[in-house]
């Protein structure tokens, strides 16, 4: 009994965290339709799925090579991971009793092999899964390949994760102008000025703040409708005219609008104003209040490039990833050594994003970036100042930092018991613009007799990664005792 009530309780907590997401049954969006064409491509299957569960039913928000989005719970397989919380790989769903009479394995679309890892939100409930299907039984075991698939469900919860709060972003402004609305209707406060227009003579009369609004000269000048209308912008004045006197005067309501003022300087203001027809002592009269909204329009403006600038982030992310995965199969020599290179270059990708994440997703920590390497790999020791970086430069850097330690682990100093690395920084202030010179130095692994005679992607991703991406220098010295990597790049 106790533990059935704290299993509902559970399911509960989910399905509010799923619900706090909004996106059951949300129309289809790029970033998610990339990662599931990408994880077909990688794993080369005909099927992939974002899917989530609530409480009936399972629901893809991007699927390829199905033909429904929607199925019964009970029946779906995404469930099992979110009642197990553990990724699930099943390799021949025929000879799984728990799968072999599924109607997704005995009718369309056949499905034979399935593999899928849990969506993780950051309160620890499971809200669905990323998965991936194929019609034929995988012969070869498919765990050494599960850290792939977890790595790009790691991604599409971040993406879930800026998702709802850029959603959240737009509530709150939404809720800030409704309440902004009210009180300025409610109070005649300071910075709000209150008017009253005659229909009949066209006389205006002011009250409140209305100097900080229509400027000091606003009760000397502006005693006319005609030299009010003069204030208004342009474009905006016919529209505003409109709104106070035909509107009013024939349906009798209020109205609500947004426009702009020059004043006598030049500046341009962005005024609210909000007002209602009154039929007064024998005269048609309209009285209003104006607020200056300026600050708010600048910082709306200032919003959408950030959401701009976030999208075209996220899709030199998509492009990034798509490019290293064609690459590295390119270069791999084998299907171990492919795996083995894009969980290395896939895993420096998720933690650059993830510091990113932590921060403002435009900028991040360098010595964050250094840190958590050294943390994955043994015998590793930094020092230096810590800088903040744009994103494409924080990539960039993770990659060249990432294929410097997977070299040092297979053939340097990480692959002797007693060999290290340190990383070490500085910034050079002097220069114009200021930059960075990073050395990686290596001792204590096996005698090197020189430089390399083969050089792989790899080597071309470090090369590329500095001097184009960076715009920066890099030499290395093949010492008898390490490699000295000298790496240096002006702070963009």
């Amino acid at each position: 009994m106790q533990q059935n009530e704290a299993f509902l309780a559970l399911e509960k907590s989910r399905l509010e965290t799923l619900e706090s997401y909004q996106i059951m049954d949300s129309p289809p969006e790029a970033a998610f339709d990339r990662m599931t064409r990408l994880a077909a491509d990688v794993f080369e299957v005909p099927m992939a799925s974002i899917s989530f569960v609530d409480d009936k039913r399972q629901w893809s928000k991007s699927a390829i090579g199905l033909e429904s989005l929607e199925a019964a719970r009970d029946i779906s397989f995404s469930s099992h991971i979110v009642e197990s919380r553990e990724a699930l790989i099943v390799e021949d769903l025929l000879s799984d009793e728990r799968f072999a009479e599924n109607p997704f394995v005995t009718g369309h679309p056949y499905v034979k092999f399935y593999a899928g890892c849990p969506l993780l939100a950051p309160n620890g409930m499971v809200l669905g899964a990323l998965w991936i299907g194929d019609h034929a039984v995988r012969r070869q075991p498919f765990g050494d390949r599960l850290e792939q698939l977890r790595c790009m469900a790691d991604i599409v919860m971040s993406e879930l994760e800026l998702r709802r709060e850029m959603q959240q972003r737009k509530a709150a402004q939404r809720y800030a102008a409704e309440a902004r609305t009210e009180l300025e209707m409610a109070l005649a406060l300071s910075g709000t000025a209150s008017w009253k227009l005659n229909l009949s003579t066209q006389e205006v009369r002011w009250g409140g703040d209305y100097h900080r609004v229509w400027g000091k000269d606003a009760d000397q000048t502006l005693l006319m409708a005609e030299d009010v209308f003069a204030r208004i912008h342009p474009e905006d004045r016919q529209r505003i005219r409109n709104s106070i006197e035909h509107n009013n005067r024939t349906e009798n309501r209020g109205f609500l609008e947004t426009f702009r003022i020059v004043m006598p300087s030049g500046e341009t203001r962005w005024i609210l104003g909000r007002g209602d027809f009154l039929h007064s002592n024998g005269a048609d009269v309209v009285t209003g209040i104006n607020y200056d909204i300026t600050d708010a329009v600048n910082q709306a403006d200032q919003q959408k490039l950030h959401t701009r600038e976030l999208h075209h982030r996220l899709r030199n992310l998509f492009a990034t990833l798509q490019s290293i995965m064609m690459l590295t199969r390119n270069s791999a020599t084998s299907i171990d050594d492919y795996i083995e290179r894009i969980n290395g270059r896939l895993g420096a990708l998720n933690r650059t994003q993830q510091i990113l994440l932590d921060s403002d997703f435009i900028t991040g920590s360098f010595a964050a970036l250094v840190s958590d390497l050294c943390s994955i790999y043994p015998r590793m020791i930094w020092a230096g100042p810590d800088i903040r970086l744009p994103e494409n430069a924080m990539v960039s850097i993770s990659l060249v930092l990432n294929e410097l330690a997977t070299n040092a682990a297979k053939y340097g100093a990480l692959s002797h018991e007693h060999g290290f690395v340190k990383i070490t920084w500085t910034i050079n202030d002097d220069d114009q613009p200021p930059s960075v010179s990073l050395t990686w130095k290596e001792r204590g692994g096996p005698a090197i007799q020189g430089p390399p005679t083969q050089w792989g992607f790899g080597t071309s991703l470090i090369r590329h990664s500095i001097t184009r991406n960076l715009r920066g220098k890099i030499t290395k010295d093949w010492q008898e005792e390490g490699m000295i990597c000298s790496i240096n790049f002006p702070i963009p």
